[in-house]
């Protein structure tokens, strides 16, 4: 397989993030994203890590095995995004 098998699917990144990169730090190392591409990524993981904590507060069963972390993850990925970010 050629580079194009590397290549980031966005639209599953968008739909799916975790299904594209194991880790939220991973969108922002990620080459070929635009910074809105990378914030809407994280934007949509944010709402899934959201969905999962609230889903193991009320005693669901969630895949993650840590959605408070994995929230924490998100948001620190974000403010390295916002940090990255030149200042107009």
């Amino acid at each position: 397989m050629g580079h194009a098998a590397r290549a980031i699917d966005l639209d599953q990144a968008k739909l799916d993030p975790a299904s594209v990169f194991n880790h939220p730090r991973d969108v922002i190392a990620a080459k070929g994203l635009t910074e809105e591409d990378k914030k809407s990524i994280l934007s949509r993981w944010e709402q899934d890590a959201d969905a999962l904590l609230r889903a193991a507060d009320e005693g669901m069963p969630v895949e993650h095995r840590s959605p408070g972390e994995l929230l924490r993850a998100v948001h620190e990925a974000m403010q390295l995004l916002d940090a990255a970010e030149p200042r107009r």
